[in-house]
């Protein structure tokens, strides 16, 4: 392994632990509920979800849980002008979301675009069902970078990697 790539490697466990550098501008996850699957999707700060409570309320215990185990790089999520848990049904959802919160193993991303803030230049990194780019040079000449093994270390089990073995 050369000086680049251990380079590369230091340099993604310190991202991972800068979480403020990273900003999703959007992704689609698919998560495991304890009655269904839904689908979330989040586009510029705009949040969607397939359960009927997000459809009827504007937000959900998957919205919520997205948002916490991926704070610092999502807009909150809103509650559509008033505080959650005013009532019975909203305080389920609260206690949901943080089982899921707990539980990040039930997201799986499907695809998703981060802008990443590094010591030198922005970079955006997509993913897409298992297929990683960056657009630093060093992602283009070896298929990985710093930015998407900093991601693949925040994601953990919710996508599928692009490092090679043993870089994690």
């Amino acid at each position: 392994m050369d000086y680049g790539m251990i380079g590369q490697i230091a340099k993604a466990k310190f991202y991972a632990e800068e979480r403020h550098r990273i900003k999703f501008l959007n992704f689609e996850v698919s998560m495991v509920g304890d009655n269904n699957t839904h689908t979330i999707t989040y586009d510029q700060g705009k949040w969607h979800c397939t359960s009927s409570f997000f459809q009827q309320h504007g937000w959900s215990s998957h919205t919520v849980a997205l948002e916490r185990i991926l704070k610092h790089m999502v807009e909150d999520v809103k509650y559509n002008g008033k505080s959650p848990a005013q009532h019975s049904a909203e305080i389920s959802q609260i206690e949901k979301a943080q089982k899921y919160t707990d539980e990040p193993h039930r997201v799986k991303f499907g695809k998703f675009t981060a802008v990443f803030e590094g010591d030198n230049n922005t970079h955006t990194v997509t993913y897409d069902h298992g297929k990683w780019v960056c657009d630093s040079n060093f992602f283009k000449s070896h298929g990985w970078s710093s930015h998407t093994v900093a991601l693949e270390r925040i994601l953990k089990g919710m996508v599928e990697g692009s490092s090679p073995e043993g870089v994690h």
